[in-house]
């Protein structure tokens, strides 16, 4: 049923208000008596917004909603809206890396957004650059993602040694559960350089990267592979813009933009605090993509 109590789909044919209505406590439906074909409805739905039709469920009465959602009765018809009951007052910080009012509020936006595996972090704001203050559920632990945001992360145990890689720091790991697991219990980001075991002195002529990826020199490992992917309008993969001050002294509006300025220099790019440089010219998306020759790094 749409809006205006009429219906412009059918869900079953041939069958009475009980057997339409039966399994409307799991997925809200309507009943019409008249029994019409798609082609029919097509043409009510053109000239009138669709077939009238009764809901099955107005009232709340024996409607079963998912967790986090409650029963309301709008225009007649029962529906499951987002409703999230918590005690918890004051900001909390979400696994998004974003710091929302209050508890009621993230699971609010989870629940609209089921897609997107939102869920709490840990209570207060969001911390950046630091672990002092965040209080972890459990056995989990404060880690720094490359953002330098703060997030909670279990450092579970691994079943078995797997391929070895070669991390940024220049050490070989079992695979790469033995490099989170790493990098949870020293409280930082410790990325894949590349795969396979360190190579000592290695360059970008004796290292192999994966598919959109290209090999930058320098670091600790002596040449890593990075991503050099087109960011989206967020920035990065979550879709969010983070300025960073990259250890070149130069601002990158993203995590994503200071991967593709490496890629695009050819030398690696860490983050060296979150915010901009002082005294430093900004990397803008124009600058970044098109400062060598005016060639776009997807292109070349």
């Amino acid at each position: 049923m749409e809006r205006g109590g009429r219906c412009s789909s059918v869900a079953a044919l041939r069958v009475g208000r009980a057997e339409c209505c039966s399994g409307a406590a799991r997925a809200p439906a309507a009943w019409s008596p008249r029994d019409l074909d798609s082609g029919q409805i097509f043409f009510y739905k053109a000239l009138s917004g669709g077939v009238p039709c009764t809901a099955c469920d107005e009232s709340c009465s024996g409607v079963r909603c998912s967790a986090g959602r409650r029963c309301v009765v709008r225009e007649g018809r029962a529906r499951c809206v987002c409703a999230a009951a918590c005690r918890r007052a004051g900001p909390v910080c979400g696994t998004d890396g974003r710091t929302y009012r209050s508890l009621c509020r993230l699971r609010r936006r989870a629940c609209r957004r089921p897609a997107k595996h939102l869920a709490l972090d840990y209570p207060g704001p969001c911390q950046v650059g630091t672990c002092e203050g965040v209080r972890c559920g459990g056995d989990k632990r404060c880690v720094l993602d490359a953002e330098l945001g703060a997030h909670c992360a279990r450092c579970g145990a691994c079943s078995a040694a797997g391929a070895p890689v070669c991390a940024v720091d220049g050490r070989t790991y079992a695979g790469a559960c033995a490099l989170r697991r790493a990098a949870c219990e020293r409280g930082r980001a410790l990325p894949l350089a590349y795969r396979g075991s360190c190579i000592a002195n290695a360059t970008c002529t004796s290292i192999r990267c994966g598919s959109g990826q290209r090999c930058v020199s320098g670091g600790a490992s002596g040449a890593r592979c990075v991503s050099c992917g087109a960011c989206g309008a967020g920035g990065g993969a979550g879709g969010t813009r983070r300025t960073l001050c990259g250890t070149d002294k130069r601002t990158y509006p993203s995590w994503c933009r200071l991967q593709r300025a490496a890629c695009h220099a050819g030398t690696v790019v860490d983050t060296l605090h979150r915010g901009p440089c002082k005294g430093n010219r900004n990397i803008t998306d124009n600058s970044v993509t098109n400062e060598r020759h005016g060639v776009d790094l997807d292109a070349a």
